[in-house]
């Protein structure tokens, strides 16, 4: 079908939320524009999209193109046929980041002269003076980049990109490569960017820390392949290359993509402002299928490293856990090689689908959730890790690829990791986890494990348990038979208390001791989450702002207690947000941008085991 003048397409002007094409043509010539205007809704094409704009008209105000706009999507189907023309398409992102936070991105279009792959100088584009219009991005070598996120600002200033900070990874000596704004990028690979420091705010997006870029080029389509590392654990930085959404369930567990046990994703402290390597804190997060709608994620444990890249003990906080299933446009992950399997990955079209970021509608499918998350503290709150135990009928206690992640055992004074004892008879080596799921039957015993380098006291909690089979769930240590019984956040217990999991263990390896067992005795809960606020303490002087303008939970806390846990939960039960070691600042700010409008319950942990609660609403619209 062949597009001629302008055509619109909106979830406003469609009953449903899709258009589909046979074959799509867009043209212009010098006197004309033709262009499709993508708002709110899927553009499916089965075969090829072909785009071809007034030779003398630059990208930048050539009207010949598709515009996704406000979460619009192209999809393509299964056709033969490569996309081409000299036209473009138009795709927004935003970074949530500021000049001094990394992201991971991958390119959803290619450059358009018959090359296929991707460079920042040419693809790269700044918000216009419209929807329609766009100006080139700027680079500069210092090592902050500057901007704003206001579409129609007057005064809008040039977008400048740090070069700095713009590296691709060699999966082949797994060693990073520096790309600048010139260096190219194939299709399906990733690279890193920082955000800016934004001056204005302005009426498209009032959120100074969260910048907004225009890719623009011809449109990745079809099939698209990645190299992985040659070895068991390498890594790959890839990503999502088209301009729609991918399920990463389908892509995972594709036949052809079984090389790859883990997909990784890069987090970090986005409240430090410094340049500096040695300032900033920040770790990879690990996904899987799993057995759920979403997958399972491990929130990853925030590390600080040395002027020699070594990593170094200290409580540096952790992630955000996050439905990490359906990545959006430009997303880019690590991918992290199996023991077995292909020597490479390849994204397809039947991947794609069309899911807006922040739908949670995608989730409500009848797949029942079983789960044990553990936070394991170190060293009265020093730093933690979040482990995650899942229960399915189709799991062994061996290694399950999709149902299991390896460790990325990346903090270095204490570590907890799940242990499998690997298999003779198929040759399957032990290994280290923090996503494990097995099959639940009484008197199931799960080994877990502590790499000790520094004598310390060390805490187990349960700090999510979901439609989980058991009633309670014990430490046991089987040198003496004794257990401690794992418990969540209850304020009855006290740093001596003998009835929750904790340990001092000497320097060492502790494989083969401590498994995490179960009861199942029908006794009442000892840790309900209720709607009655309670205090200890006088900690009733701290105060709670919710601001929704902010996007953020705000906690005032003029006596200085010291605060050692902050936890969120929703009306449900589920713990969505977690900080630990939180000092005792006057002031506190938690980010809630990522929460589904509703209520939430806060509980402020303190030093003395008072408890702060707090209940907020949350409305993100």
């Amino acid at each position: 079908m062949t597009m001629m003048k302008k055509l619109l397409l909106s979830a406003l002007g469609l009953l449903s939320t899709s258009a589909a094409f046979a074959q799509l043509t867009v043209k212009a010539d010098a006197n004309d524009a033709s262009y499709i205007y993508v708002s709110d809704v899927v553009l499916f094409v089965t075969d090829d999209v072909s785009i071809d704009k007034d030779a003398n008209a630059t990208d930048a105000n050539a009207k010949a193109g598709i515009y996704l706009r406000n979460e619009g999507q192209l999809i393509q189907g299964s056709g033969s046929t490569a996309n081409s023309g000299t036209g473009f398409i138009s795709v927004y992102q935003d970074s949530r980041s500021d000049a001094y936070d990394y992201n991971f991105w991958s390119a959803p279009v290619t450059s358009m002269d018959g090359n296929d792959d991707f460079t920042l100088n040419s693809r790269i584009f700044n918000l216009g003076d419209s929807e329609i219009t766009a100006e080139n991005a700027t680079f500069t070598g210092a090592w902050e980049g500057s901007g704003t996120s206001d579409l129609v600002y007057a005064n809008r200033l040039p977008l400048s990109i740090s070069t700095a900070w713009l590296y691709a990874f060699n999966q082949g000596t797994q060693a990073w490569r520096y790309i600048g704004n010139t260096g190219a990028v194939d299709p399906g690979y990733g690279f890193t960017m920082k955000g800016t420091n934004i001056t204005t705010g302005g009426t498209y997006n009032i959120d100074t820390n969260n910048q907004f870029y225009e890719f623009r080029g011809r449109p990745n389509g079809g099939d698209i392949t990645v190299a992985l590392g040659a070895s068991s654990g390498n890594y790959t930085l890839a990503g999502n290359p088209y301009p729609s959404a991918i399920d990463l369930v389908s892509f995972f567990n594709d036949p052809d993509n079984d090389g790859f046990d883990a997909i990784q994703y890069w987090d970090e402290d986005r409240t430090i402002n410094s340049q500096y390597y040695v300032d900033n804190k920040g770790g990879y997060g690990t996904w899987v299928p799993g057995g759920s709608n979403r997958g399972d994620y491990a929130a990853p444990t925030f590390v600080g490293y040395d002027n020699n890249g070594n990593p170094i003990g200290g409580n540096y906080g952790t992630g955000d856990d996050l439905a990490r299933r359906y990545a959006p446009i430009a997303q880019g992950f690590m991918l992290k090689r199996g023991t077995s399997g292909g020597a490479t990955a390849t994204f397809k079209d039947e991947h794609r689908v069309y899911v807006q970021k922040g739908d949670t509608s995608v989730f409500r499918t009848p797949v029942e959730r079983t789960h044990l998350r553990l936070h394991v503290v170190f060293n009265n709150y020093s730093h933690f890790r979040d482990l995650l135990l899942t229960f399915s009928d189709t799991a062994t206690e061996d290694f399950d690829r999709g149902l299991d992640a390896q460790h990325p055992m990346d903090a270095t004074l204490q570590e907890a990791y799940f242990k499998t004892q690997g298999n003779d008879y198929t040759g399957e080596a032990p290994r280290n986890l923090v996503i494990q799921s097995v099959p639940f039957r009484e008197n199931l015993h799960v080994p877990i494990s502590f790499k000790v380098q520094q004598q310390g006291r060390i805490k187990i909690k349960a700090a999510e348990e979901l439609n989980v089979p058991y009633d309670k769930v014990f430490l046991l240590d089987s040198e003496d038979n004794s257990r401690y019984e794992i418990l969540g956040n209850d304020p009855t217990i006290t740093a001596a208390g003998s009835v929750t999991a904790q340990l001092t263990l000497a320097p060492g390896t502790y494989d083969n001791r401590f498994y995490i067992v179960f009861e199942m005795e029908q006794e009442e809960d000892p840790r309900p989450i209720t709607d009655a606020d309670r205090i200890m303490g006088n900690e009733a002087s701290m105060e709670f702002v919710q601001d929704n303008r902010k996007k953020a939970l705000e906690v005032y806390n003029p006596e200085a207690y010291q605060v050692n846990e902050a936890n969120i939960y929703d009306m449900s039960g589920k713990l969505v947000y977690f900080a630990y070691a939180l000092g005792n600042a006057s002031y506190f700010s938690f980010p809630t941008y990522n929460f589904a409008d509703g209520v939430y319950l806060v509980r402020m942990v303190t030093e003395n085991n008072g408890v702060v609660s707090y209940k907020l609403s949350v409305s993100n619209r």
